[in-house]
Formats: C-alpha cells, structure tokens, sequence
C-alpha cells in the first residue's frame, strides 16, 4: 500500500534528508514515487537549481 500524494505544484517544501537537507524550495512537478523541485537557491549564473526528491524526503510547509 503506498501514501497518498497531498502535493502539488507550486507548494513550498522542506526537503528533510540526502545531498540538500535542509534547503527550502517548490515543488514544480509530481511523480509517483517523487517530486521536481526548484530550490529557492539560485546557480552562480542565477540559474534556478533544479532537483528531483523522494516524497519521504520533504515535507510541505
């Protein structure tokens, strides 16, 4: 049995474990077994940092 999604895109998450503990962002795509998320950091060439996180590894804000 797997959770139920209560994300959508555009909700602001706290990604809670891996590489970018700790970093706030948005999620900008929904998968089944995770989501795209934009960092609210940005590149050196003020790109938006793109990654993509488990569900058990964020949570909404």
């Amino acid at each position: 049995m797997s959770e139920e999604i209560t994300v959508q895109p555009g909700d602001a998450i706290q990604i809670t474990a891996g590489d970018f503990k700790g970093e706030k962002g948005t999620i900008i795509g929904v998968y089944n077994n995770s989501s795209s998320i934009e960092l609210d950091t940005r590149e050196e060439n003020d790109k938006p940092r793109k990654t993509v996180v488990q569900h058990k590894n964020y949570k909404k804000l």
